[in-house]
């Protein structure tokens, strides 16, 4: 972990705030702030493999005390291959594709954005985010990202996806759809054409983010094969 070796490098602990997962519980994080790093995609690579996450220009990860819940998770792309349940989905989906972002799509991206979180994140603040926040959040950063839009063929957006560019893989930062289109498993489809892409560039691994037992926001991760879940220090088969 060459990351440990530099000394500009500082880690901090949050107070304990509201679970973003279980209500009622508790969460606390250890985070570093990406913006004191002059090698920040390394940085992020190395973090990410070793159970981190990105949200905006911080890293983190949950040192809960009482709760060990937010389970690290990835897909090997490499032995990835496509379940009955899949298939389903693309064939209920077969008239969309996901395709490299243009920016012609920038307002409605936003708009997309606002509607998902008032349907699926009434909670949270992210819905209350402006324009301007939402652009610094999902375009402006320091390190190297992709972003897919999931079109239909007269270009109505469907959905889009965040994705950080590492060094041994890609990690889906975020993510949101037409959460009013439920039956089409928008969210998972995103997921599922994205591994496709990623296969055909020979990337190794999609990292998901934390799975979270019995959450169900989270339980769509554990649903894919060849999942991995990063457990004591290394990356484990899902059983």
């Amino acid at each position: 972990m060459d990351f440990l070796k530099d000394k500009k490098l500082i880690f901090r602990r949050t107070l304990n705030f509201n679970c973003s997962y279980k209500s009622g519980r508790k969460e606390k994080r250890l985070y570093i702030n990406l913006l004191n790093s002059d090698k920040t995609n390394s940085l992020i690579s190395d973090l990410t493999k070793n159970g981190f996450r990105r949200s905006f220009d911080h890293m983190y990860i949950p040192i809960c005390e009482a709760c060990n819940l937010c389970i690290p998770s990835r897909i090997n792309l490499e032995k990835f291959k496509l379940s009955k349940s899949n298939k389903r989905n693309m064939k209920i989906n077969q008239d969309l594709e996901l395709i490299p972002a243009s920016k012609s799509f920038n307002n409605e991206r936003y708009k997309l954005f606002k509607e998902y979180c008032s349907k699926r994140h009434a909670e949270s603040k992210m819905g209350d985010m402006s324009l301007r926040e939402f652009n610094s959040f999902f375009y402006d950063h320091k390190n190297k990202t992709e972003i897919f839009d999931l079109i239909d063929s007269s270009k109505k957006l469907y959905g889009s996806i965040l994705l950080d560019v590492l060094n041994n893989g890609y990690s889906a930062v975020y993510s949101f759809f037409n959460a009013n289109l439920y039956k089409r498993g928008l969210g998972k489809n995103l997921i599922i054409q994205t591994i496709l892409k990623l296969k055909n560039k020979n990337i190794s691994h999609l990292y998901l983010g934390y799975w979270v037992k019995d959450s169900d926001k989270m339980n769509y991760k554990i649903l894919f094969n060849n999942i991995e879940l990063f457990k004591n220090g290394e990356w484990v088969k899902k059983y």
